[in-house]
């Protein structure tokens, strides 16, 4: 499920917010502001949120306008179609929810700082692999699952990483190459200043495995896949780390809608560069007074 535009109802008139349907930062955003987006957008999805509606994409593409009039009875629309098809998402409690499916309800994602920070998984077998040369580890696996077991391929597997399984690391190699990439930076920064994060290399790969693994958890959702909001995830860490992590982003919400809500003037900077080259989109300030 895609969510294109919010519309708000409010008494200073409508606030329309766009949405990139990949990433997009939201700036200006103080802690009342983050609590008052969150519950607008799932009450716009599947809630009795008045006076809030929404233009979304469901997973076969068609464009639906989600109506809750602040009097009255909501109603959802196929644009294309140009036909009522409320019907289709109305709850057994006569609510809209766009979000239920024979799966059963999904529920919109929330990451803050505390699931980064306390919730960063240590993983010894990542954090080696991640130290390897990033070429020479994939070249391995991708010849030793092509030859299987016994092969040529497979020595070389094992030569380079021991008794790791290749098969799972296949499967984390998203999550491995974020943890290597970050591990990569940081060391080019401490080759070229003293002024690097305090960050050692096992924090750099569990922060990398926290990102990955809450938004690979996300992905995995049966059913209509909802938006996953960033809730000022990087708050509490070195500001040095947070443009490493940053640049990792637009690379790891796969086919995931993110939206990343924050306060911090510098990650909205970093927005501004990469919304020019299309990578997410920038709204600010989208309820700063909110």
């Amino acid at each position: 499920m895609l969510v294109d535009r919010l519309i708000i109802e409010a008494e200073e008139g409508v606030e329309s917010i766009d949405l990139h349907p990949r990433l997009t930062v939201i700036g200006g955003m103080p802690p009342a502001a983050r609590m008052a987006f969150a519950q607008l957008l799932a009450g716009a999805l599947h809630g009795n949120e008045r006076g809030v509606h929404a233009e979304v994409r469901d997973d076969s593409g068609r464009r639906l306008v989600v109506i809750r009039p602040g009097v009255g009875t909501g109603r959802v629309v196929d644009v294309d179609a140009n036909a009522d098809v409320t019907a289709q998402f109305r709850s057994f409690d006569g609510k809209i929810d766009m979000l239920a499916t024979s799966y059963g309800q999904s529920t919109i994602t929330r990451i803050s700082a505390d699931d980064l920070t306390t919730g960063a998984s240590r993983n010894d077998a990542v954090r080696t692999l991640s130290a390897v040369d990033q070429v020479a580890l994939w070249d391995a696996a991708d010849a030793a699952l092509a030859q299987g077991p016994q092969s040529e391929g497979h020595d070389a597997w094992v030569d380079l990483v021991a008794d790791i399984d290749v098969h799972w690391a296949a499967e984390r190699r998203t999550e491995i190459q974020a943890a290597s990439r970050l591990r990569q930076h940081i060391a080019a920064l401490r080759s070229l200043s003293s002024s690097v994060p305090d960050l050692s290399d096992d924090d750099a790969v569990a922060l990398a495995q926290a990102i990955v693994s809450q938004l690979t958890a996300a992905s995995h959702e049966q059913g209509a896949r909802p938006p996953v909001v960033l809730d000022e995830p990087f708050i509490d860490l070195d500001p040095a780390v947070v443009p490493l992590l940053l640049e990792l982003l637009p690379g790891l919400v796969g086919s995931l809608q993110v939206m990343l809500l924050t306060n911090d003037d510098a990650i909205a900077s970093w927005a501004r560069l990469e919304a020019l080259a299309g990578e997410l989109a920038l709204v600010e300030p989208a309820l700063a007074n909110g």
